[in-house]
């Protein structure tokens, strides 16, 4: 009974497997292409369109080949396109015997002329969430997945990036092995132009919950070069990424286009580093390399997961070139032009140089700050470089709701220290910069070179600007200066040569003179710092200087003065005026001065050669206590 009944149950079965087969054999595969359709456009809730007639190559071991052509999925209508993918024609080997259980099973995928087109609007939704509900059902087993002549378009306003990238499949030599994948394309990310190859294992290496999918990028734009090598995580994962990274360019600010990491301008770099992620944190490690002529060395860390990003980083150069320091304000301390040089080190020395000026114009580039906040500690264990007075540069800057701090900002220098506080708040329309600053011991000849005048310097300054460089800053400013000289010393030919003491000028010795003590209060109002007290003393003379320190324009306007304690012959006894920029300033004697000398000419030619010295006797004398007096105002204010 049982055995008749299996027997009648597999008659059964033949006979409509027998009937399924003259059926499609009369009708013809293509009428599953309506079903199929009707199928996929509701598991994907896209319509989905297959031109083409459906073609089968039946085969008995039950894995027959399905060509489709000209396939179609249409896209989200805020995107503007027609289709989230397009296929030219791809065939398929489909394991029917698993279809029984309800599995998709395809041994082998070979695709040409597939377009895919993933976009991401300025709120941040996507184009490829299928299924409406995010659900797309049981994913299909793919054994091998071959691509020729493939493209994927990728568009994401939310972060200013878009590309456009050829993928193919490059077989393994003799069918054996496993097949690779080849990508290159273009693209453009915040305004700069970008172009990339890689090469990578297997496309369907992606969707392996047990293997990593090993990878090497080379991404350039402009000067700026990324050269990865690594691996993503189990299943294709990007939170899992791991390998090493190498960074070359022109200048580290142009990484920001690719990153959103602000970064001031600098020298050629090249850098190596460890690269992974871990969640939502991108992690540099065992940063090394160079910047112009410094060493560099650290760790970064970028987390994306917050609202606003941010950076933590800990960066040394136990060799810091000096030219490099000037390069990140924008005033390099190089020769504009030295060809050794970078084209943006001389062009922007060249523009101080032909402007005349010392105080750099680079814009600090708000809009870099507004999204991110950050910590880096940098230490500059030794400067290098021809003619550095600096030893060591060290500081913490924070960045936070677009508030920029360098606190601590130090610089040592030979004996002597300066230590600093800068905020630059670029919370308002126009960012206001405030400074204040400490100094001690600093040596006069490594400020301001010379052989004439010596000693070390001590003192304080406290200036708030406006405006989104120094030099606006600058200008703007209102504060004070005070400058303390401590030990100095002046040559003798100096003083007789301020003076206009001209016969004791030409006989004097170039021995110093110690100073009793030197001192300057600078009141400043909207750019403009006017001389309250500036005084150099010695025992035997006294050098006052008056005026104006024009920070707009970069000029000064200076009377000095030098008086002796007693009376003598020869001196012209006039001021001598220092004027001109603050970067070429130029001295030249009063025009009493000149009056009297002129008058002291005439004497000479009309009465006699002793009677011309009358015209250069100085009766005035120093005021005692009057140095005392200023250094003990600087002192307590």
């Amino acid at each position: 009974m049982f055995v008749r009944i299996l027997l009648g149950l597999a008659a059964f079965i033949g006979a409509a497997f027998l009937l399924l087969v003259v059926v499609i054999w009369l009708a013809g595969w293509d009428w599953l292409r309506g079903p199929v359709e009707a199928r996929l456009s509701g598991a994907l809730d896209r319509e989905v369109t297959i031109s083409a007639p459906l073609e089968v190559r039946w085969r008995w071991n039950f894995v027959p080949r399905v060509r489709v052509a000209d396939v179609t999925i249409a896209d989200e209508d805020w995107t503007g396109d027609a289709h989230v993918i397009t296929l030219d024609e791809a065939e398929a080997d489909i394991a029917v015997l698993d279809l029984l259980i309800g599995r998709v099973n395809l041994p082998v995928v070979s695709a040409s002329g597939l377009q895919l087109r993933l976009s991401v609007d300025e709120e941040g939704r996507n184009n490829w969430n299928f299924g409406g509900d995010g659900e797309t059902g049981e994913i299909p087993i793919i054994g091998r997945l071959r691509l020729a002549d493939s493209q994927v378009i990728y568009r994401n306003a939310a972060r200013e990036v878009s590309f456009s990238a050829s993928l193919d499949t490059v077989r393994a030599e003799g069918g054996a092995g496993e097949d690779s994948t080849s990508i290159s394309g273009d693209g453009e990310m915040r305004g700069t132009p970008f172009s990339f190859t890689g090469e990578g294992a297997g496309v369907m290496r992606l969707r392996d919950p047990d293997q990593s999918f090993a990878f090497r990028l080379d991404i350039r734009g402009g000067e700026t070069r990324f050269v990865f090598d690594g691996q993503l995580g189990p299943g294709g994962s990007f939170r899992d990424l791991a390998g090493s990274l190498a960074l070359q360019g022109e200048n580290l600010r142009d990484i920001y286009d690719f990153t959103g990491i602000p970064v001031p301008d600098t020298p050629p770099y090249d850098l190596r580093l460890d690269l992974s992620r871990a969640g939502d944190v991108w992690q540099a490690r065992s940063i090394e390399g160079i910047v112009g002529e410094s060493d560099l060395s650290g760790r970064l860390d970028y987390d994306a997961g917050r609202e606003r990003p941010y950076v933590d980083a800990q960066l040394v150069s136990s060799s810091l070139d000096f030219s490099d320091i000037g390069m990140l304000i924008g005033a390099p301390a190089v020769d504009p032009d030295d060809m050794s040089e970078s084209e943006l080190e001389r062009a922007q020395a060249r523009r101080l140089r032909d402007e005349g000026r010392i105080f750099p114009a680079a814009p600090l580039a708000v809009e870099r700050i507004s999204g991110v906040d950050g910590r880096l500690v940098f230490e500059g264990r030794n400067v290098t470089g021809a003619g550095a007075p600096l030893t060591d540069v060290s500081t913490v800057i924070t960045l936070e709701d677009r508030v920029l701090r360098f606190d601590p900002l130090e610089f040592g220098f030979r004996g002597g220290r300066l230590v600093s506080s800068v905020e630059i708040n670029a919370r308002g329309e126009v960012p206001v910069t405030s400074a204040s600053v400490s100094f001690s011991r600093l040596r006069l000849k490594d400020i301001v070179p010379n052989d004439r005048l010596a000693g070390s310097l001590s003192g304080e300054m406290a200036l708030t600007g406006t405006g989104n460089s120094i030099r606006q800053a600058m200008a703007s400013s209102n504060g004070h200066i005070r400058v303390l000289l401590d030990e100095g010393v002046v040559s003798h030919r100096t003083l007789e040569l301020i003076g206009l003491d001209m016969l004791d000028f030409i006989f004097a010795s170039e021995e110093s003179v110690a100073t009793t003590c030197g001192v300057a209060n600078i009141e400043v109002e909207d750019g403009l710092g006017r001389t309250e007290g500036l005084v150099i003393a010695t025992p035997e003379s006294q050098i006052r200087a008056d005026g104006v320190f024009d920070f707009r324009r970069e000029r000064l306007e200076l009377q000095v003065r030098a008086q002796d304690t007693h009376p003598n012959i020869g001196s012209l006894g006039g001021p001598v005026n220092i004027g001109g920029t603050f970067r070429n300033p130029a001295i030249s004697p009063d025009d009493e001065t000149f009056v009297r000398s002129a008058a002291s000419v005439a004497l000479g030619v009309f009465l006699s050669p002793f009677a011309s010295l009358l015209g250069t006797v100085q009766l005035e004398t120093v005021e005692e206590g009057a140095c005392q007096a200023f250094a003990g105002t600087a002192e307590t204010q």
